[in-house]
């Protein structure tokens, strides 16, 4: 069994200043952990894999191409590969995702 717990990854730096932990790295899965604070996002970008948002904790907003939507816990949101996503967190409080890539865009270890 493999149990991960979150707070004793590595924070990942970002230029951004999320805080970003990968907490698991499998062959065919990437999963990361996002922590973000009131006012910070993360600009529109594209990835090679799917994706999808599992909002942990907090409220914010998911933009996936030209639609966005308001999220909060317990939402789960699905970006298809190739299509321009972002997050921001507009609320007062915290926001923390996991972000499930599949497959994994980097080789696992």
């Amino acid at each position: 069994m493999e149990v991960v717990r979150i707070d004793e990854v590595p924070e990942t730096p970002t230029p951004r200043k999320v805080e970003v932990r990968k907490v698991l790295k499998k062959e065919h899965v990437q999963v990361v952990y996002l922590k973000f604070l009131p006012g910070q996002r993360i600009p529109s970008h594209v990835t090679p894999v799917d994706v999808f948002f599992y909002v942990v904790e907090g409220r914010g907003s998911v933009t996936i191409g030209e639609e966005s939507a308001e999220v909060a816990e317990g939402d789960i949101v699905f970006s298809p590969k190739g299509i321009p996503h972002s997050v921001e967190n507009a609320s007062e409080g915290l926001l923390k995702l996991l972000v499930v890539k599949t497959p994994n865009p980097e080789k696992a270890e």
